[in-house]
């Protein structure tokens, strides 16, 4: 995999910025607090999912909504481009540059994920977060703190690296596929039982079917020969039958035709009573033929002078709506009169508002003038209004910032002290990584100590001892006792001494217990780093101040322009109230008018109606003489109906005379039209009767004839012989379903225990191969449980060997060996002396621990990247210099990120990029 670029986008401190990279070491340098770190964060954000201790609104610069992070790199898996987007808010894209599509990956654990690590080139399943945190980019100021921990608290972090743990999970975890197959065999094992079970009865049923086949072709075979019988004999009983139906249609016809001449017989009297009434009716109707006549002329003239009352009804009605329109016209005309009159008043009035009218107009010109010149004022006014609030807020940001800056300079005194903090930090790491080496002498001196102190209670006996046996010695004059003086001067000299060198040794052994305490050398260095970070904020405040220095000024710089240009606009504004005056006066000038124009308007207006009025007044005047000549017209035409009211009622009396012989003749008319044909009627009946008893004779003779051949007795007889064998046959065939059923439903029971059988041989062969699975699983769970050790010391060793080689190039010194044990220590062998890696300098430790690192990112993932932030941290400048070299000199990795704020490694590599802090960070 290699890193071509890397955009940040409102991420951390950055607003926007691109990086380019290139194989081999790549220096990111810059000042503190430029943003170098941020880089390899947003890699390790947005490649491996690990952002550390920061929440996800900590990687959005303040003032943004989200950040946004976008990385091409080439491919471990393909050797192809892509680009991978990560935003805070609408999370991941994935880019293919050279199709030019977006990849339909977009969920990370189901998607982004797995792509991430077949194309960074890592086993399925990695924690991409745990495998930068331990291996690829070891945080800041942690890279050798792992290797100094107890082989307990060492064992946790290496063993998921290596992952250990995860054979000892696939053993647990197993555990219930393991139980699932043995389940799944047991399941076999009781099916099959169950099988055998149900097949108890198999071969029971298979004879029942046997001797229920045997029964039901006896019974078919008796039921053919009853149905053969029963057929003979239903042929005679038809025959019979037929006789039989034969006499009865005879009978029935018989019946019908004696029922048709009774019929005949009473409609023969029916006929004969209604030629009798035709008759009268006809006589009656000749007796009122004259009545009938005359009230039908009667009625025929009515008709003709109801038509006369119509034209009469129209002509009154034409001759009252004309009268109605001359009636209207004459009011139209008398309104239109008026108006032309008033058309007249109108231009006398128009004539005299002329000079009023010109007087208006000049008024309003010059109003209109002084309104222009009052907006100006208003717009000049309201820039008055915005330049006093804009002052007003420039007052604020002024009083602000000036606040502002007298809280940074406060801050001088607090970041005064972080060169001295951050040497006693220096001294407290360098005591906690010499603590091993610090216990150690301690030990030695205690040990010391005490058998200083056991030896000088010993010399004291024997001193003591010395002096009394000197003492108990004759003595031989002046020069003895002075022998004897000098020898306690001696001795009590060197007691002196021997208990100086003592109380030195203790003092020494006091002043270690503080150097060995770990827990209060952690408690020093957290309480240090927390004063450093808070320095390190307040110093990146402090950085602040001159920006703030020349804000106040640029603030200053627009009051003063603020003020005279306030100036300038209160000048201008003298003006208004003249023009106030002026303005109420045209006022009160034009409102004195009372708006002569717009009556001229309104006269002009009115008077355009004139034309038209007269126009229609001379068509009224025409229409008012052509009504009179109509109204003439309609009066002489209606005197010609004056004699029509007499005609109708002398003509409606003439109807009433004649009006009851008309009623008779009308109601006897239809009964006496009706006699020709109720005398055919009368005469077809009498037709009709004869024929009718012309045919019962005949009818009653072929009954007799009938009636001998046919004999009842043998029609009985068969039909009692036809009903015992049907009787029979039915029950031989009411039974054959059932049987038949019977039969079915056994043959279904054979068919399902033979399905039954084939079912328990198939589960006899998947539990031989349940069998074979479930010894499978126990042989892997087996595997898995013996494979982790083995793969995890085959994993060291590879480790081991490839941390060895990188140790040398790293130091450049071919006798030097380093061997990670099974425990995850670090041992280095020069020569015939070996060393635990609490032993080596700082330099030596940066560089064991960066070989085993790079070692494991080489043997456990096919990722030739790593990043290293800050590793010179702490070190002098020799030492910053030779494990520059060190890093430079590895050559087993394409690409290594190295980021440090001196120029340690810009003389080493050609690839340096220089972070700067944004203008409006």
């Amino acid at each position: 995999m290699q890193i071509l670029s890397v955009t940040l986008t409102n991420f951390k401190t950055h607003r926007d910025r691109h990086f380019e990279f290139q194989p081999g070491t790549n220096a990111i340098c810059g000042e503190n607090g430029a943003g170098k770190s941020s880089i390899l964060e947003a890699i390790a954000w947005t490649l491996f999912n690990y952002q550390g201790s920061y929440r996800q609104e900590d990687l959005i610069r303040n003032g943004s909504s989200s950040a946004q992070v976008r990385i091409a790199f080439v491919s471990s898996r393909d050797g192809r481009t892509y680009d991978v987007q990560r935003s805070t808010g609408k999370g991941y894209v994935l880019f293919d540059p050279q199709l030019n599509q977006r990849l339909p990956y977009t969920h990370y654990k189901e998607d982004v994920a797995p792509w991430l690590r077949q194309h960074l080139g890592v086993p399925p399943g990695t924690d991409l977060s745990q495998l930068f945190a331990n291996t690829i980019g070891v945080p800041q100021g942690t890279f050798t703190v792992d290797f100094l921990l107890s082989p307990e608290k060492r064992k946790p972090i290496f063993d998921t690296v290596l992952k250990v743990e995860e054979y000892r999970a696939v053993f647990t975890q197993t555990n219930g596929l393991r139980k699932y197959a043995e389940a799944q065999s047991q399941r076999l094992k009781d099916l099959i039982a169950q099988y055998e079970e149900r097949l108890e009865s198999w071969e029971g049923l298979q004879t029942r079917h046997q001797a229920m086949q045997q029964a039901i072709a006896q019974a078919e075979t008796q039921l053919q020969q009853l149905q053969t019988q029963l057929q003979q004999l239903q042929t005679q009983r038809q025959q019979l039958q037929a006789q039989q139906a034969q006499l009865q249609q005879v009978q029935q016809q018989l019946q019908t035709l004696m029922n048709q001449a009774e019929a005949q017989r009473q409609r023969q009297q029916m006929l004969d009573q209604a030629r009798t009434r035709s008759q009268q009716a006809l006589t009656l109707c000749q007796t009122h033929q004259p009545a009938h006549d005359a009230f039908r002329a009667a009625e025929a003239q009515l008709q003709v002078l109801a038509q006369q009352q119509q034209q009469q009804k129209a002509l009154l009605t034409q001759q009252q709506q004309q009268q109605k329109a001359l009636t209207q016209r004459q009011d139209d005309l008398t309104r239109f009169q008026l108006q032309l009159e008033q058309f007249e008043q109108t231009e006398v009035e128009l004539q005299g508002l002329a000079a009023a009218v010109q007087q208006q107009q000049q008024l309003e010109a010059q109003q209109q003038q002084v309104t222009q010149q009052q907006q100006a004022l208003a717009q000049v006014r309201l820039q008055q209004q915005q330049a006093t609030a804009q002052q007003q807020n420039l007052i604020q940001e002024i009083d602000q910032i000036d606040q502002k800056i007298q809280q940074l300079q406060a801050l001088s005194p607090a970041v005064e002290p972080i060169p001295e903090w951050e040497q006693q930090r220096d001294r407290v790491q360098r005591q906690l990584s010499r603590i091993a080496a610090a216990q150690q002498f301690a030990a030695d001196l205690e040990t010391l100590l005490a058998s200083g102190q056991q030896q000088q209670q010993d010399y004291q006996q024997q001193v003591s001892v010395a002096l009394q046996q000197l003492e108990a010695l004759p003595a031989e004059g002046a020069s003895a006792a002075a022998v004897i003086e000098s020898v306690r001067s001696v001795i009590a000299t060197g007691q002196r001494l021997t208990q100086a060198s003592l109380n030195g040794i203790q003092e020494i052994l006091q002043d270690l217990t503080g150097q060995v305490d770990q827990a209060r050398l952690n408690q020093q260095l957290t309480d240090l780093q927390t004063r450093l970070q808070q320095g390190y904020r307040q110093r990146a405040e402090l950085s602040t101040l001159a920006d703030r220095q020349a804000q106040r000024s640029q603030r200053s710089q627009q009051q003063r322009q603020l003020e005279t240009e306030l100036a300038e606009l209160a000048q201008t504004l003298t003006a208004e109230p003249e023009l106030k005056a002026q303005q109420a006066e045209l006022s009160q000038s034009l409102q004195q008018l009372n708006n002569p124009q717009g009556r001229s308007r309104l006269l002009q207006d009115q008077l355009k109606q004139q034309p038209k009025v007269r126009q229609q007044y001379s068509q009224m005047q025409k229409t008012q003489t052509d009504l009179e000549q109509r109204l003439k017209a309609l009066e002489i035409e209606l005197q010609a109906f004056a004699t029509l009211d007499a005609e109708v009622q002398q003509q409606q009396q003439h109807r009433q005379t004649h009006q009851a012989g008309y009623l008779l003749y009308i109601q006897n008319q239809q009964t006496a039209e009706q006699l020709p044909q109720n005398e055919a009627d009368f005469q077809g009946a009498i037709a009709t009767l004869t024929q009718l008893q012309t045919q019962i004779d005949a009818l009653q003779n072929r009954h007799q004839t009938l009636s001998d051949g046919f004999d009842p007795q043998a029609l009985a007889q068969l039909e009692q012989q036809c009903s015992e064998l049907k009787s029979q046959a039915d029950q031989l065939s009411g039974g054959l379903p059932q049987q038949r059923q019977l039969e079915q439903e056994l043959a279904s029971q054979i068919a399902a225990l033979q399905a039954t059988a084939e079912k328990r041989d198939q589960a006899q062969a998947d539990l031989k191969q349940r069998d074979r699975t479930k010894r499978f699983i126990n042989f892997a769970r087996k595997v898995y449980k013996t494979a982790g050790p083995r793969i995890t010391e085959r994993y060291v060793q590879n480790v081991s060997r490839e941390a060895d080689r990188l140790f040398r190039d790293l130091l450049n010194r071919p006798n030097v060996a380093l061997t990670w044990t099974r425990d995850y220590e670090i041992i280095v062998q020069e020569g015939e002396h070996r060393r635990r890696f609490v032993n080596l300098s700082g330099g030596e430790q940066m560089c064991a621990a960066l070989a085993v690192r790079l070692a494991l990112l080489k043997v456990l993932a096919d990722i030739d990247v790593a990043f290293f932030d800050e590793p010179t941290t702490n070190m002098d400048r020799q030492r910053r210099e030779s494990l520059a070299e060190a890093i430079g000199r590895i050559r087993a990795f394409k690409q290594l990120f190295v980021i440090s704020h001196d120029d340690t490694f810009e003389k080493v590599t050609e690839n340096v990029i220089i972070v700067e802090r944004d203008g409006d960070a």
